[in-house]
């Protein structure tokens, strides 16, 4: 398979003169069914070829060694969000870590994994950010952080959609995720009609990260 059979739907350059095309040909893959979602999404015939989870199993994710130099990167960002807030939390590593945008989290909704491969799993074909949980439900999620993103709310739909699809149902519940005052945060209060539809087609749940302190941000489900 060549790169050039393997273009995912997530990849596509999502312009405001494309916005409203792009998003109807995903609600009508929905509608067309599974297979018809799959291919779109993956960006090829065969998904199944990209099946493999990689070296990752659950669970893997129990120690982190701290981060040298404090460049800001999404996936810097979301490993920090989950061993600064989960179980595997280490004080004395944390306090050598150069990473500097630590943030404890509050509220009902904990961090419970990070970086998870999709069940798709192949190149261009990306991770998820992070898994929530109230303790009951899994929600698979793709944040933007609060700083260094202009991605548009249908990048991240079609980016979790893309990440969870395959996974058995029940499995993970789709998930967006932005904070509070970024582009995602408008974009999200004045949503367009075919934004809205998406969301509830695909089943996704929406969470907005508060302000809840000078370093801690809450969870809360939009």
């Amino acid at each position: 398979m060549t790169n050039k059979e393997h273009i995912p739907f997530k990849d596509n350059k999502i312009t405001k003169k494309e916005y409203t095309i792009l998003a109807k040909e995903l609600l009508n893959a929905i509608d067309m069914g599974e297979d018809a979602l799959k291919k779109l999404l993956i960006g090829c015939e065969n998904p199944e070829l990209y099946s493999s989870h990689g070296t990752y199993r659950e669970g893997d994710h129990n120690q982190c060694d701290g981060l040298t130099g404090s460049r800001f990167t999404e996936k810097r960002f979301c490993k920090c969000l989950y061993y600064r807030n989960g179980k595997y939390h280490d004080p004395e590593k944390c306090r050598k870590c150069d990473f500097a945008d630590r943030f404890d989290i509050t509220g009902n909704y904990r961090i419970t994994d990070y970086e998870v491969p999709a069940y798709f799993y192949g190149k261009g074909i990306g991770e998820i950010d992070l898994i929530i949980s109230d303790g009951k439900t899994q929600y698979a999620t793709e944040l933007k952080p609060y700083k260094g993103n202009e991605e548009t709310l249908l990048r991240m739909i079609a980016e979790i959609m893309t990440y969870t699809i395959g996974y058995p149902a029940g499995k993970y519940t789709k998930a967006i995720a932005f904070f509070e005052g970024t582009n995602q945060a408008a974009e999200f209060e004045n949503a367009a009609p075919e934004i809205k539809e998406l969301l509830e087609k695909a089943n996704i749940t929406v969470f907005r990260f508060e302000k809840a302190g000078e370093k801690a941000y809450k969870i809360c489900r939009l």
